[in-house]
């Protein structure tokens, strides 16, 4: 990869070739939302094709795909991204699900990521996470999270969670430095960025999952981070976050248990008055009690 990708990570594209955003054209909440962020912040997305669960269903029967539903789709959408990066020699790509939100000094914080991508690792990298929606091990800060090993032991908050952070080192953990980590088992796909290669491998890992696998596509690609698959790379803390399905809900999914909103400092859909809750006091990831 041309390591010239990273000049610019403050252009319209966040120094990437393109920004993918997954949205169904029904879903106007959503796509009103995501332009307003483009607006906001300068940028410029490609829209891509993504899946319903009924459509999806009826691709599965025909392809016999070992899984299907809201998992199906979710697979399909991002798979028809990898595949256009292929055709298309789109050599990096950041990829957006249509329910984030995003940090409002945004590009200052993206800048600081992409300086200190192309110092540790130039062109080799695969993916980028610039949002992950639970804690990781080797991610920075880490040393004030525990375990909690039964519900005595945390406080009440986030239903399923079982790491929490002990009040009185709350704010250092809030005000940790901004910095590049090498992940370990990243969750959640509503925002990294993935090299043209990249892209080809999970191409035929997600074609070959799909036959033999029927768990969520983010689990796939941890697993695959977990065992070496890729150079895989995160920013902590994340500077774009899940909505959450309390506000924006999902559409894959009726539930709104386990919501996935996750905290930010200074909201940018907030700021914009696009979001009835300030997310500065929630919890900063899914699996962390907080309240």
């Amino acid at each position: 990869m041309n390591d010239g990708t990273f000049y610019h990570p403050q252009n319209s594209t966040l120094g990437f070739q393109k920004i993918y955003v997954l949205n169904m054209p029904l879903r106007v909440d959503r796509r009103r939302n995501m332009q307003a962020l483009a607006r906001f912040h300068g940028l410029r997305f490609d829209y891509a094709q993504t899946f319903d669960a009924s459509r999806a269903n009826a691709l599965g029967r025909a392809s016999g795909y070992a899984t299907n539903g809201t998992h199906l789709a979710c697979y399909l959408s991002h798979l028809g991204v990898y595949k256009r990066m292929v055709e298309e020699g789109i050599e990096t790509a950041l990829i957006l699900e249509d329910d984030v939100d995003m940090e409002l000094d945004l590009k200052q914080r993206h800048m600081l990521i992409m300086d200190q991508t192309y110092r540790r690792y130039k062109g080799d990298w695969d993916m980028l996470y610039l949002g992950h929606c639970t804690a990781d091990a080797s991610e920075p800060g880490m040393a004030s999270v525990s375990r909690a090993n039964n519900a005595a032991t945390a406080p009440s908050g986030n239903g399923g969670a079982s790491l929490f952070v002990d009040p009185a080192d709350r704010a250092a953990f809030l005000q940790r430095n901004l910095t590049l980590y090498l992940a370990e088992y990243p969750m959640c796909l509503h925002a990294y960025a993935v090299t043209r290669a990249c892209a080809k491998r999970l191409a035929v890992l997600l074609e070959e999952r799909l036959r033999t696998v029927g768990q969520d596509i983010d689990l796939v690609l941890a697993v695959g981070v977990e065992y070496g698959m890729s150079t895989v790379l995160g920013a902590s803390p994340p500077y774009m976050v899940q909505v959450g399905r309390q506000e924006l809900p999902s559409d894959l999914t009726l539930l709104r248990d386990g919501d996935t909103a996750q905290r930010l400092s200074r909201s940018t859909l907030y700021h914009l008055k696009l979001r009835a809750t300030n997310p500065q006091t929630l919890p900063p990831y899914m699996d962390l009690s907080w309240r």
